[in-house]
């Protein structure tokens, strides 16, 4: 595997390097101070480490990591499947619709796999989620919700490739451009709560009315400080996403369904499921259940509650046995343009929009859950004296 980028790249390496079926024969990235960083533990096991893009392709790795930022992953994805290479691409996965016609193109022409990386979609709690669909635990879901709520105000970055805010560079005197992320709407940074939540129902969306804020963060003027998007689905039900990159709080995940036999909802503050169907009384109020972000026998020294790893393995199995992707091209599109279509839905003030099907054959169902056994047991519930510590 050759890993393109450091910033978050550095997770993949540490992912890649724990395989037992996988081995990073290579890392690029043009600050010094990250390929140092990297260096014992990447040569350790024979890598090595470079500047450029061209000297990674050079190295003859069998498959490449896209981790460079948002604006540049269609071009260096479609840069790795033209040489012919499986592609694991970071998310968002695409800027503009152009780019997400672009990648569609690419791997339709070339043949190559290609993954995005949307680790979300490996949390364990949403194996619970799914399951109780597929029972029909909640009848019909009609509408669902997300929110993403993660403060970025380090906005800019130095020719040596530090990252601040703006006040801080503006203090230090120092020279500086805009990240990335300086001017990208929040609402098109969703697919942490599109990807999962889409699986989960079994959906595509089909058309979006989307709400954005002011700027009144100083640390970034180019990006409302939050968007609402009102999503429907091709089954007619609703999916509401928040997002928000400028709001000073701690960082939070929430999803919620809403069935009309009853719902589910997992807020990461708290750490664990509530569910309410049919057989309880509203005086008996949600059952509390054991579900998070990792399950028993996952490892958890990986990020984001061990996701990550999953995410590794997952593009690595299916590139050595050539099976087809978890999140393919198709299913990448689902995901991120909605987001792409939200904002521009307000520029022009929430007009609603549809969001185009770019699928050359009608979309047939999730495909996701093969790679991803649903739990045959259920969850544990929280004992008399776990719930009293959440109240505590």
């Amino acid at each position: 595997v050759g890993i393109l980028g450091l910033g978050r790249g550095r997770t993949h390496v540490s992912n890649f390097l724990a395989l037992d079926n996988a081995m990073v024969i290579g890392v690029a990235d043009r600050f010094e101070h990250r390929r140092d960083a990297m260096r014992e533990r990447v040569e350790a096991q024979g890598g090595q480490l470079v500047a450029e893009y061209d000297e990674l392709l050079a190295l003859k790795p069998d498959a490449i990591v896209v981790a460079t930022n948002g604006k540049l992953q269609v071009e260096h994805s479609c840069q790795a499947m033209e040489a012919g290479l499986p592609v694991l691409s970071e998310i968002p996965g695409g800027y503009t619709f152009d780019e997400m016609i672009r990648l569609r193109e690419c791997v339709e022409r070339t043949g190559a796999l290609y993954m995005l990386a949307e680790n979300t979609c490996y949390w364990d709690f949403f194996r619970y989620f799914r399951k109780w669909v597929v029972e029909g635990r909640f009848g019909e879901v009609v509408m669902a919700e997300g929110e993403y709520v993660h403060d970025i105000p380090a906005t800019v970055v130095t020719a040596d490739g530090q990252v601040m805010t703006p006040t801080k560079a503006r203090e230090q005197g120092l020279a500086t451009r805009p990240t990335w992320r300086a001017d990208q709407p929040p609402i098109q940074y969703s697919t942490h709560d599109i990807g999962p939540l889409l699986e989960v129902m079994d959906d595509r969306i089909v058309s979006v009315s989307c709400r954005g804020t002011a700027w009144r963060n100083p640390d970034a003027p180019l990006r409302a400080d939050g968007q609402i998007a009102l999503f429907e689905t091709a089954k007619g039900a609703l999916i509401r996403i928040l997002v928000t990159l400028n709001t000073y709080l701690p960082s939070e995940h929430r999803y919620r369904l809403f069935g009309i036999d009853g719902g589910c909802e997992w807020f990461l503050y708290e750490r664990f499921g509530r569910r309410f169907t049919r057989d309880r009384t509203e005086s008996q109020g949600w059952e509390r259940l054991k579900i998070d972000l990792a399950g028993k026998s996952d490892d958890t020294s990986t990020g984001h509650g061990g996701a990550d790893l999953k995410v590794a393995r997952a593009f690595t199995e299916a590139v050595l046995n050539n099976q087809p992707s978890p999140i393919d091209v198709y299913r990448a599109i689902e995901y991120c343009l909605p987001g792409i279509i939200a904002a521009k839905s307000a520029e022009l003030g929430g007009a609603p929009l549809p969001v185009p099907d770019l699928r050359r054959q009608a979309f047939s169902g999730t495909r996701f859950w093969e790679t991803l056994p649903l739990p045959t047991e259920e969850p544990e519930p929280l004992t008399a004296e776990e719930q009293k510590a959440q109240w505590d």
